[in-house]
């Protein structure tokens, strides 16, 4: 009896571990998923709108290059004018901005995966 006992308990115990073991599989799938998805929709968003930026500084460019050319009587130079300005941020930036846009990133993915 009381062999059949103990053989019965362990047999719940296997029972329990399994189902233990497969519930935290699912948990964990479900939990990659969910952060994936919340890193996939954050990077959608950032794309979607830094080509809407792009297209609002391209345009705005323009209008500034001609304008500039305009006030000094020659359009060419409003545009290198502004394709100057643009290499002094892009150097400004290579040197500077590294830095701060890897730690921007970082906050921003750890919170993504590490705050839920």
């Amino acid at each position: 009896m009381a062999f059949e006992n103990l053989t019965d308990n362990v047999k719940e115990i296997d029972k329990n571990v399994r189902s233990y073991v497969e519930t935290s599989i699912e948990y964990y799938k479900l939990d990659l998923f969910k952060k994936t998805m919340k890193s996939t929709i954050s990077l959608a968003n950032t794309l979607v709108m830094g080509s809407l930026l792009m297209l609002i500084l391209i345009f705005l460019s323009v209008g500034v290059s001609i304008w500039i050319g305009q006030a000094i009587n020659h359009i060419p130079a409003g545009y290198f004018i502004v394709a100057g300005f643009y290499g002094i941020v892009m150097v400004l930036l290579a040197i500077f901005g590294k830095s701060y846009f890897k730690k921007r990133l970082l906050i921003k993915y750890s919170r993504i995966f590490f705050n839920d």
